[in-house]
C-alpha cells in the first residue's frame, strides 16, 4: 500500500486511486464498476455440462447392460448379490455424492467470505465519504 499522499495510478488500473488534498489527506476514488453485481453468462457452460451428462449416461447404461452378470458382495456384516454394473453405479453415485458434499462445504466457505469482504467494503466506503 503506498504512503499517504503518494500516487498510486489511475483508475484504469487499479480499484482505488489516491490524489492530495489540500488537507494532506488523500482523497480516493472508488471503482464503481465493482459495485454492481457481475454479469454471470454461465448458459454456454450448462449446455455443454448438459450435453456431457448426457453422453456419459448413455455409456454407462451402455456398460450396465453389458456387464450384467452377477456379482457377490459382503458390507457390514450382509450378503448379497448384484449385478456387476449396477454395483459399479452405486459406487459412481456414492462417489458424486461425497464430491458434491465437499463442494458444497467449500461454496459455503467461500460465500460467507465474499460477504463479510463485501460489508468492509461498504463499511469503508462510509468512512471514506
Amino acid at each position: 500500500m503506498p504512503a499517504s499522499g503518494a500516487t498510486t495510478g489511475t483508475t484504469a488500473d487499479t480499484t482505488a486511486s489516491t490524489t492530495p488534498v489540500h488537507d494532506d489527506r488523500p482523497r480516493v476514488v472508488l471503482d464503481s464498476s465493482l459495485d454492481g453485481h457481475q454479469k454471470q453468462g454461465v448458459s454456454g457452460g450448462t449446455w455443454i455440462a448438459l450435453i456431457l451428462g448426457a453422453l456419459i449416461l448413455v455409456l454407462l447404461l451402455i456398460f450396465i447392460l453389458q456387464n450384467n452378470v452377477p456379482a457377490d458382495f459382503a458390507y457390514l456384516g450382509f450378503e448379497f448379490s448384484l449385478p456387476l454394473g449396477v454395483a459399479m453405479l452405486f459406487a459412481a453415485i456414492a462417489g458424486v455424492l461425497v464430491a458434491a458434499l465437499l463442494g458444497s462445504i467449500r461454496l459455503l466457505k467461500l460465500g460467507r467470505r465474499v460477504r463479510k469482504l463485501e460489508a468492509e467494503r461498504e463499511s469503508i466506503k462510509r468512512a471514506l465519504r
